[in-house]
């Protein structure tokens, strides 16, 4: 047949064939130039190949990492002036290696920090914030990811409404999927009071904004920047765990700061107060505080986001697990780490590092918990020793390594946290704060079971196969 005689039709035919070949080409060659793991550009480049209309959709779709692209692009805030100088070594201390490696990965000493208190549960924390919010005259800035109408929530509004009778700057950050994903929400009764309040990178149809990814985690409190508290509570009635009629509650964990620290905290705060409304009028910021030579905390803030501070959290933890002497504790609610993590727990604990990993026993978010499920096989034949713990759920993110050593905050040990969120966490040197973390993890392991690879091996073989489908899924949990 001459090409002359080919068909309207057949010159279709010969089109769609061509632009299919030349998108899978496409796709195939992406991955193969822009994947760090060996093994996923090689699925992806057989994905291509071998399905030529259906592996370049999927590719776009899922193979393509848009985040960091889309952060670095959208989260321009103010640039403000620093908290002032920190310090690298402060005298009488020997912090070192521990402290040198987050100073590597920030560019930034310590700050001190003249009191820090943990607050367990609602119980603790609701009450505490609540009277320093009551009683500011200044300035409340207030960024959670949830933030739901019930009892605590309210009380927390009408709290900020004392302060804002007082003359206080009152703002608050809700994170745009948080805020709506968990009624009841807060905003309507926010707006009643006329409380200032943002949505960080909110969902919306017009203009078009549906992405689940780069959300706000990051749990932060400042007023009259003297206190601030972080950790890894919402306001939410459910972290109110001595109630009876509460089946879904959590345990967890928050911390009330005093010192230069804050300085930071209320940085971070508007750094992400001018993101969300595109006013840089701030830019000129203040410290209040100053390091106190004598002080007997030390801490550092770790900002991890998928913008310029990508990967600064996992690369701490790297480096501190990596020169630990006697021990690594840490408490999580979704243990989903990357193999750089497992390598670096696995490698302490050949050295004779005591690592303990404690986990609740069943999580809140189900794809989450079936995924951790297929890969605790992986990390127990690594012989780490994990511990699941009986509900109530554990909520509570910490870390403690040997002694002096302890990382909070509001980041979970999965990709989401570590890769597509905006997190942040607080870098302790305290024997005292260290000894306080170690005894609630201490406590709560004694409640917990260890386990093991035959414990997993019991399920039966539908629940094994759900679990590992799940966990190919895990890099967007």
């Amino acid at each position: 047949m001459s090409v002359a005689q080919i068909s309207l039709d057949g010159w279709i035919d010969i089109a769609v064939a061509l632009l299919t070949v030349i998108a899978s080409v496409t796709a195939a060659l992406h991955a193969l130039l822009t994947k760090n793991d060996s093994r996923s550009a090689l699925a992806w480049v057989v994905f291509c190949l071998v399905l030529p209309l259906i592996g370049p959709i999927t590719y776009l779709i899922l193979g393509i990492n848009r985040t960091r692209q889309r952060a670095q692009g959208s989260y321009q805030p103010g640039d403000l002036k620093g908290t002032g100088k920190s310090i690298s070594e402060p005298t009488g201390t020997n912090f070192r290696p521990y402290s040198l490696i987050g100073e590597r990965v920030t560019g930034y000493g310590l700050h001190s920090c003249d009191d820090l208190t943990i607050l367990e549960n609602g119980e603790a924390f609701y009450p505490a914030v609540i009277e320093a919010i009551s009683q500011a005259r200044e300035r409340v800035y207030l960024s959670t990811y949830i933030f739901q109408d019930g009892e605590s929530g309210g009380q927390v509004v009408e709290a900020l409404k004392e302060a804002k009778s007082h003359g206080a700057d009152v703002r608050i950050i809700l994170d745009g999927l948080g805020g709506i994903a968990y009624p009841p929400g807060i905003a309507r009764k926010l707006r009643k009071a006329r409380i200032p309040f943002e949505y960080f990178n909110p969902i919306q149809l017009l203009p078009p904004s549906l992405h689940i990814n780069m959300r706000n985690h990051r749990k932060i409190v400042v007023v009259d920047s003297h206190t601030t508290f972080i950790g890894g509570q919402n306001i939410s009635d459910r972290h109110l765990v001595s109630r009876t009629n509460n089946p879904k509650c959590a345990k967890d964990l928050h911390f009330r700061l005093h010192g230069k620290i804050v300085d930071d905290l209320e940085r971070a705060f508007l750094r992400d107060w001018n993101h969300c409304t595109g006013d840089d009028s701030d830019s000129c910021f203040h410290p209040a505080n100053t390091n106190k030579t004598e002080s007997d905390i030390w801490t550092r803030l770790i900002l991890d986001g998928p913008n310029e501070h990508l990967d600064q959290l996992v690369e701490v933890m790297l480096g501190v697990f990596s020169v630990a002497r006697t021990r690594i504790w840490l408490v999580t609610p979704y243990f989903l780490p990357g193999p750089e993590i497992v390598a670096a727990l696995q490698g302490a604990a050949l050295r004779g590092v005591d690592v303990k990993i404690l986990l609740p026993e069943r999580s809140n978010i189900h794809l989450a918990h079936y995924a951790a499920q297929h890969n605790l096989r992986y990390i127990i034949e690594r012989e780490l020793d994990v511990f699941f713990l009986p509900a109530p759920f554990i909520h509570t993110k910490a870390i403690l390594v040997d002694d002096l050593y302890s990382l909070i905050g509001s980041a979970n040990m999965d990709p989401r946290s570590l890769r597509l969120n905006f997190e942040l966490g607080v870098e302790v040197f305290s024997r005292e704060f260290t000894s306080q973390l170690a005894e609630y993890i201490g406590k709560n392991l004694a409640q917990a079971k260890r386990v093991n690879v035959e414990l997993l091996g019991k399920e039966p073989l539908p629940i094994r196969i759900r679990n590992a489908l799940s966990w190919l899924f895990s890099p967007y949990l």
